[in-house]
């Protein structure tokens, strides 16, 4: 019909625009209120994240460049909604941290467990911890390739030369220590073995003017040979960057110590301390998928399985047993054993001289048995230690005075009219044949060795008394001994501790008063029954300078 048609287009036009106008309107509005319930939706149903967190991660170096790459490519809802800024700090700072209202970061990552412990105990208060690990890696000795030796356990790693870092702040380098008390724990090595291991080394580590990082003990055993403490990490690294370097890594038959890098969580408690939790968990399940396994994997770490690492990486393919201590007390108590044996020696060396000094042992007497004793001992110490010395016998120095003071206590490298102290010692140790003689005036020259060694007493130096005596008081007009042990008690100092270490020479030695007198200060007693001994007795009691 026609007249369907009659309106002028142009009419139509002008009568239509309001009509599209609105329902595009209308549409645009529907489209926007759509895509916001679809983004709601989203949000609630797939993982979305109103709100964004942002945390700080302390990670332990080593493993910090692993963690910025993880957590860059991860999304907020990846970390549970959280963003985490990476610190890489060392395990040791971060934990000397952690005592110091607001200084803590949210999440710490030190690279052993060791150090929550160690943090717990300065701080009171247990920390948290989102996951017990996230990577693994073996501590081994580093060598040159082919050149690894054979070892059975670490106390036989534990030899001078022996390139370790500082063990009381670097767990790299306290792991040997803990691996072999381990081994002790379990049977496979001796507690004296391992503590006079522990001596020289410890007493390289005292003398080092400054301490080397991993990469330059590694770089001397590039090019001197030798041996150096590392984790496996560390040597994969090194060589990736040092294509001519080839070191090889071995360990004991016995296993190694593991470097396990726990996630610890740090924020205070409160709402904050459970999402920083979650991000910490969050960060822990991304390393253990395929992809955080990938990244650990190219930087040298291990996952938590310990499987071994690919492409003839790092140690020989092959269980590596953890060895871990299980007595936490004794593991800090032989820290701190090493503490006071890396601490230089000054002591006083009391000689006996009496006429049955003269008797028969061995070959010759008593007293040549000595002189050897004297140089072996003197060859254990560096030239930082001070040593003095004295003989005794009755009336030694003069009408009523037991002992006769040779040396004065010096640094054993010091020089003294062009000689060095060293050997003005050996010169008079060699000459003490040509005074002996005279009763044993044990008592009154105890004494007055403990009051000198106090006077001169250094608080940077372990500071003691050596006495070695083949008999028993005889001088009738010295003090008691119920005085002399009842005086040491009452004279001992803590804050100054001087100990007094006794050395009972053959039977005639009266072994049980040395014991009493090493006691009353804190010291030790050794006797030997045998005259050939003597000179690994005094060797042994020297090195064992810790005391009781």
């Amino acid at each position: 019909m026609p007249g369907r048609h009659s309106v002028p287009t142009a009419v139509r036009r002008q009568h239509s625009k309001p009509k599209y106008g609105r329902w595009a309107a209308l549409a645009l509005v529907a489209i926007v209120v759509v895509a916001l319930g679809v983004f709601a939706c989203t949000r609630v149903f797939d993982g979305g994240c109103s709100q964004v967190q942002q945390f700080t991660v302390a990670a332990d170096p080593t493993i910090a460049p692993v963690i910025t790459e993880v957590a860059d490519d991860a999304t907020d809802e990846d970390l549970g909604c959280t963003a985490l800024t990476v610190e890489s700090k060392s395990s040791a700072q971060v934990a000397a941290s952690l005592a110091t209202p607001g200084a803590a970061p949210a999440l710490w990552i030190p690279d052993s467990s060791g150090w929550i412990l160690k943090a717990s105990k300065a701080t009171g208060s247990l920390l948290d911890v989102a996951r017990p690990s996230i990577a693994m890696s073996p501590t081994i000795v580093a060598t040159k390739a082919g050149e690894a030796p054979f070892f059975a356990t670490w106390v036989d790693v534990l030899r001078p030369g022996l390139r370790i870092g500082d063990p009381l702040t670097d767990s790299v380098a306290s792991a040997p220590v803990m691996a072999a008390l381990t081994e002790v724990e379990q049977g496979k090595a001796d507690q004296n073995v391992l503590t006079s291991a522990l001596v020289p080394i410890a007493q390289a580590q005292a003398t080092s003017t400054e301490q080397k990082d991993v990469d330059e003990r590694l770089s001397e055993v590039v090019r001197d040979g030798g041996t150096a403490i590392a984790t496996e990490q560390q040597l994969v690294a090194y060589n990736a960057a040092h294509q001519d370097a080839k070191l090889a890594a071995t360990v004991p038959l016995t296993g190694s110590f593991v470097l396990n890098y726990p996630i610890a969580v740090t924020e205070p408690a409160g709402d904050e301390h459970e999402a920083a939790k979650k991000a910490g968990v969050a960060l822990a399940d991304l390393l253990a998928g395929g992809d955080g396994r990938a990244v650990l994997s190219k930087n040298g770490f291990r996952g938590v399985d310990l499987a071994p690492l690919d492409g003839g990486r790092g140690l020989d393919p092959g269980a590596v047993a953890p060895l871990t201590p299980t007595d936490q007390d004794a593991a800090t108590n032989l820290l701190r054993q090493y503490a006071v044996l890396a601490l230089p020696s000054k002591f006083l060396a009391v000689l006996d001289v009496s006429g049955s000094m003269n008797e028969s042992a061995g070959t010759g007497t008593r007293m040549n048995l000595m002189i050897q004793a004297m140089e072996a001992g003197l060859a254990q110490f560096r030239d930082n230690a001070q040593i003095g010395l004295w003989a005794f016998s009755t009336n030694k120095g003069g009408p009523n005075q037991d002992w006769r003071d040779l040396v004065p206590e010096r640094p054993l490298g010091e020089q003294i009219d062009g000689k060095t102290q060293r050997q003005i010692l050996l010169d008079q140790t060699r000459g003490l044949v040509s005074i002996v003689g005279g009763g044993t005036g044990l008592y009154d020259t105890t004494l007055a060795a403990y009051r000198k060694a106090k006077e001169n007493y250094d608080p940077k130096y372990i500071n003691s008394v050596v006495i070695a005596t083949d008999g028993a008081n005889d001088d009738q007009g010295s003090i008691t001994l119920p005085q002399l042990l009842d005086t040491l008690q009452k004279e001992r100092d803590p804050a100054r501790p001087v100990i007094i270490v006794t050395i009972g020479i053959t039977a005639d030695a009266d072994a049980p008063v040395l014991e009493q007198i090493a006691a009353a200060t804190g010291g030790l007693s050794r006797t030997t029954r045998n005259p050939a001994e003597i000179p690994n007795v005094v060797v042994d009691v020297l090195k064992a300078r810790t005391g009781r």
